[in-house]
């Protein structure tokens, strides 16, 4: 018997609910087919957005490229003035950045931007383009991120040196990370903070041992190991 009014009110229960649902749906349908007509509209927008805008403006820039990049790999300081300013012929690196947003084009001209700041000797124009530089899947963002480090260490601004550094030291490049992991070692060290500066050389001794036999790094372990438990 208890189990029949168990059962009873069970079904009531569910009844009720379903009851509620469509109550709900009934009144508000208005709202909830305009939320989902919306929503609809938004992406049917992004994908035109990127198949008739985006793509062509990609090529575009893309082909834009081939000559500031040709003037920056001479090095004088005029080509590389005019690898990002350009000229009536050809467009600079600043310019494409400018004009060819959302690409990623222009992200690669911020990097080479800032590359010919530095090249130039113009340490704040150079971290504020390498600082626009985006994108983690690009294979030169963790070498961006090294120079973004040595620039604000530079500075003298070691929290933001630290901070760029660990970033660079992320990658998986069997050459690089290793070494941007000695140097977020020594500016550990630089900070007294022994019990970082051990843990960073150690990684290198545990994931780059061929790395860590040629540069040497075990008596700088050593050393902070020491000096971490005094």
């Amino acid at each position: 018997m208890k189990k029949e009014k168990k059962d009873e009110k069970k079904e009531q229960a569910q009844e009720g609910f379903v009851v509620s649902v469509f109550k709900f749906f009934d009144e508000y349908n208005k709202i909830i087919y305009g939320v989902a007509i919306g929503l609809l509209v938004i992406v049917v927008a992004l994908l035109a957005f990127n198949r008739f805008y985006l793509t062509p403006q990609s090529e575009k820039a893309s082909a834009l490229m081939t000559a500031p990049i040709e003037l920056m790999m001479r090095t004088d300081s005029l080509s590389l003035v005019q690898a990002l300013e350009g000229d009536d012929d050809v467009e600079g690196f600043l310019t494409i950045a400018s004009s060819f947003k959302f690409t990623k084009t222009a992200n690669t001209a911020n990097y080479l931007a800032g590359l010919c700041y530095l090249k130039l000797g113009d340490k704040e124009e150079a971290l504020r383009y390498l600082l626009k530089f985006k994108h983690k899947d690009d294979i030169y963002w963790y070498g961006a991120q090294a120079l973004i480090s040595d620039l604000y260490d530079d500075q003298g601004n070691i929290n933001k040196a630290i901070k760029y550094c660990k970033k660079a030291a992320q990658s998986k490049d069997p050459y690089l990370a290793p070494v941007n992991l000695f140097k977020l070692g020594q500016l550990y060290e630089r900070e007294d903070n022994w019990a970082k500066a051990a843990e960073t050389y150690q990684i290198i001794k545990d994931k780059f041992y061929a790395e860590f036999q040629k540069t040497g790094v075990e008596k700088y372990l050593e050393r902070a190991l020491i000096n971490k438990n005094k």
